[in-house]
């Protein structure tokens, strides 16, 4: 039996928190005007849908929306930033300030180094389905950045309605571990609509994003969610096993009984290399209680002997696979993924 989710110590606490909120402050700081004095500006409250480039489409208190210009220097703008707008002379909408945000996710790209991939939700759905091909490791990766981010974050298994008897079994295995570590799971589909309403309940009234690979259908979860959506679904290859990037921008949409979900643009990857490799125990909730018990204490629970994470392995306190990913993961960081 897998080991219940616990919570990380005192010290783990408040060294992610500080990160977390240095993050913040820094991002906050970027938003401030410098250069008029918002008091003098008729400002409206509102939220952003999508960005395009240095235009953005934003929703006033009301639910109507208006597509509004970037104020220059404003830093970044994502889904589910809280602003302040208004008209300028030329009868444009004009963002003019970005509020502090309560929450952010982070992923590292290639180029443009830690991306922002939205603000401000207060869950985070990890969708994963067996069509493109399952990956664990991926998976765990997503609960890494949610856990560092400290945004709640439950699993979606989407389209179990291509389960076949190899599948259906691993997807059993891979339910029961998750939701013994203490992550609350949904099992969808959207062709039968098999607890599509279950899920709705839980999103309902809450801040929420969809996020996975490409392909795993969260676009084909917000019609089935709210038909009258139209998110933009896109093929899996029948031959390369990976799903095409339909979605190119995070968009938020209204749920019709409260709170947002926003869809997300699919990756191939999900990359963790802008956190230190010190900061990875604490994304993996299960393990993080184990560490006071290895033999020596600057363990780094890979091979040294004397490491707990093997001992609770073999008691059956924690998944095997769940420490195997652990070490793969802690590799890739330090040796830069």
């Amino acid at each position: 039996m897998a080991a219940k989710r616990q919570k990380l110590t005192q010290q783990q606490k408040s060294r992610i928190a500080a990160n977390q909120q240095k993050r913040l402050a820094k991002k906050a700081k970027a938003a401030q005007n410098t250069e008029v004095d918002l008091n003098e500006l008729n400002l409206q409250p509102g939220i952003v849908i999508s960005r395009f480039g240095e235009q953005v489409d934003i929703a006033n208190l009301n639910g109507q929306i208006f597509r509004a210009f970037l104020r220059q220097n404003l830093g970044s703008c994502v889904s589910g930033d809280r602003i302040r707008f208004h008209e300028n002379e030329a009868g444009d909408m004009v963002v003019a300030a970005i509020e502090p945000r309560t929450s952010e996710l982070n992923r590292p790209t290639p180029h443009a180094g830690i991306k922002t991939i939205v603000a401000n939700v207060d869950q985070i759905l990890v969708v994963v389905a067996p069509f493109p091909d399952y990956s664990s490791i991926v998976l765990d990766r997503y609960l890494v950045a949610c856990e560092l981010a400290h945004i709640p974050t439950a699993i979606v298994f989407n389209k179990v309605d291509l389960y076949n008897p190899q599948t259906e079994a691993l997807f059993q295995e891979q339910k029961s571990i998750y939701q013994s570590i203490g992550y609350p799971t949904y099992e969808v589909s959207c062709e039968s609509g098999k607890n599509i309403q279950q899920l709705m309940g839980a999103l309902t009234q809450k801040e929420n994003i969809l996020v996975g690979l490409s392909g795993v259908g969260k676009s084909s979860l917000i019609n089935a969610l709210m038909p009258k959506t139209e998110a933009v679904v896109g093929a899996v290859s029948e031959n390369s096993r990976l799903g095409t990037h339909t979605t190119t921008a995070s968009t938020l949409y209204f749920l019709p009984d409260g709170g947002h979900i926003i869809d997300s643009p699919g990756i191939r990857e999900f990359g963790l290399s802008h956190i230190e490799k010190e900061e990875l125990i604490a994304g993996f909730i299960d393990l993080t209680p184990l560490v006071v018990d290895c033999k020596f204490r600057n363990c780094s629970h890979l091979n040294e002997p004397g490491c707990s994470f093997d001992h609770a392995v073999k008691l059956g306190k924690v998944s095997q696979q769940r420490v195997q990913n652990f070490r793969k993961i802690f590799t890739s960081i330090s040796g830069g993924n």
